[in-house]
């Protein structure tokens, strides 16, 4: 750290640390400046259910690791709008309703999803197709399970 407070420019991790929080200002941004249905958070539960049907609340909660009632109390939000629906059957027992996607939140998700990809890929035009490849490894080194 410098004299001032601010972290050091010449370090990395201070720099890799400062531009993650300018990466999820900006999304949050272009969800306001677009009138996205869904928010950052909504989309990431959303995201997480279509890629693992029939998934719990804990189950959302360990990968974001997050806390149960925080997870809880967003997915409330997404069943009052009928996003999300629980299963018709629960082959886990009591451990916890079975969440799937809804008609109305897979065209929400579709229609978010397909708005943060062409956000994306204007932010990525002219990259070349190897540095594109080396970033999409880099940001799936660094969001892999790791002991915390």
């Amino acid at each position: 750290m410098t004299t001032s407070g601010h972290a050091d420019s010449g370090d990395p991790i201070a720099r890799v640390q400062r531009e993650l929080v300018t990466l999820g200002r900006r999304g949050t941004a272009r969800v306001r400046r677009e009138d996205e249905v869904l928010s950052v958070v909504d989309r990431s539960l959303l995201t997480y259910i279509e890629d693992h049907p029939g998934c719990r609340a804990v189950d959302i909660a360990t990968h974001f690791q997050l806390n149960r009632s925080t997870v809880s109390r967003q997915l409330g939000a997404l069943l009052d709008h009928g996003y999300v629906a629980a299963e018709e059957e629960q082959p886990g027992g009591p451990r916890g309703i079975a969440l799937r996607l809804t008609e109305a939140g897979s065209a929400a998700y579709q229609t978010s999803s397909r708005a943060v990809m062409d956000s994306v890929a204007r932010r990525l035009e002219g990259w070349s197709h190897a540095d594109l490849e080396a970033f999409a490894r880099m940001l799936e080194r660094y969001n892999s399970p790791s002991d915390e």
